[in-house]
């Protein structure tokens, strides 16, 4: 139990971190006046949610809690629906581009690539060719490197327990075939504290709306941001 611990820890900070080497791009008003012929839409893999311990071994009732709650979380977390992602959101993002009168296409046929070759060096997705493929002037692509539940780091007090929060990170990038020009870039932080009891098994009823509440927010904040320069 304690390795899965470590492992959504991990996760989301190495994630968070990776995010913060691609610093935010805002697109302004000669984006919008030269616009692009056509926009292609790339959906990355993403994880099933998880729960993510800000806090490892600390503390021996802290520690009994966390055991108590682990198994039925990241099961029930497991189960979370994540058609939002793969489904819906490259549509939003193709009816925002088609109401500036531009071409936007959806590839659906790759939606099993790596959210992490956005964050390394050794790029693994042929940019070029993608954008070959679907006649594009310009790719887009959506990322969900975390979402989830987390608890965040506790206060250094004996048996204090702090709030187990709703969490989503959004990451999304626009650039040219060549990978080398970023028109729009923006990665979505949202974490939102549970209201009401957070440990419901086996459903988790608030901590699953608080969860669903915190990718509807990064959503409107990426979806916002895009639009930020027009």
């Amino acid at each position: 139990m304690r390795t899965l611990f470590a492992l959504g820890l991990m996760t989301f900070v190495a994630l968070i971190t990776g995010c913060a080497h691609n610093p935010n791009i805002d697109t302004d008003a000669t984006y919008w006046q030269h616009k692009p012929k056509t926009i292609v839409i790339v959906t990355t893999h993403a994880d099933k949610p998880q729960y993510a311990d800000e806090n490892g071994s600390k503390g021996v009732i802290i520690d009994t809690v966390n055991l108590l709650l682990t198994h039925q979380l990241e099961t029930h977390l497991s189960q979370m629906d994540l058609n939002w992602y793969y489904d819906d959101l490259a549509k939003k993002f193709q009816q925002t581009l088609v109401k500036e009168n531009i071409t936007a296409v959806i590839a659906t046929e790759h939606p099993y690539l790596e959210s992490n070759i956005l964050f390394s060096k050794r790029i693994k997705l042929n940019y070029a060719q993608l954008a070959a493929e679907y006649n594009a002037d310009q790719i887009l692509v959506l990322a969900l490197p975390f979402y989830g539940a987390r608890q965040p780091l506790q206060p250094n007090i004996f048996g204090a327990v702090s709030p187990i929060e709703g969490a989503c990170v959004l990451y999304a990038e626009l650039s040219d075939p060549q990978h080398t020009t970023f028109y729009w870039r923006h990665t979505s932080t949202v974490t939102r504290s549970v209201l009401g009891n957070a440990n419901q098994p086996p459903d988790y009823p608030n901590l699953t709306r608080t969860i669903i509440e915190s990718h509807e927010m990064a959503e409107e904040e990426l979806l916002d941001s895009l639009r930020s320069g027009r």
